[in-house]
């Protein structure tokens, strides 16, 4: 029976240790837990922070470019005129600068040399016709 009774008390020991292991165990869960959800909720309020500087910034956008359209309509035309003046002018320069890659052919049309009469179109007949009788009307004044 001593035998039994002290393998009794080491078990019970045994037990006891374990259960206090388990209750710091659970000690220790409840503590990570309830720091999780105070860091989850840290995070949530950052992404909202986040959230809200990216919509501000957006409506801070929004907001100056509204100004610079509604500054744009005050304007006298005579503005935008020498906008337009001023990027035609860079669009020329730019032009200059930048060399065409591609080249236009060119196309050079010859008269044939000998032309007979027959391939004279009638237009001809007529400028000749006439450029005769003015010479003709001109050899007659004299």
């Amino acid at each position: 029976m001593v035998d039994t009774s002290k393998e009794m008390e080491k078990l019970q020991k045994l037990r006891t240790e374990l259960e206090s292991r388990l209750a710091a165990i659970e000690d220790e869960q409840k503590t990570v837990e309830e720091e999780t959800k105070v860091l989850r909720e840290k995070a949530a309020i950052r992404e909202l922070e986040k959230k809200m500087r990216e919509k501000q910034d957006a409506l801070a956008n929004l907001r100056i470019e509204k100004k610079e359209l509604e500054d744009k309509m005050k304007a006298p035309n005579r503005l935008s005129i020498s906008e337009a003046i001023q990027k035609t002018k860079e669009e020329i320069e730019n032009k200059k600068e930048t060399p065409e890659t591609e080249e236009t052919p060119r196309v050079i049309w010859k008269k044939d040399e000998q032309t007979s009469e027959s391939d004279e179109t009638p237009e001809d007949e007529s400028k000749e016709s006439s450029e005769e009788q003015e010479k003709k009307k001109k050899l007659k004044f004299f």
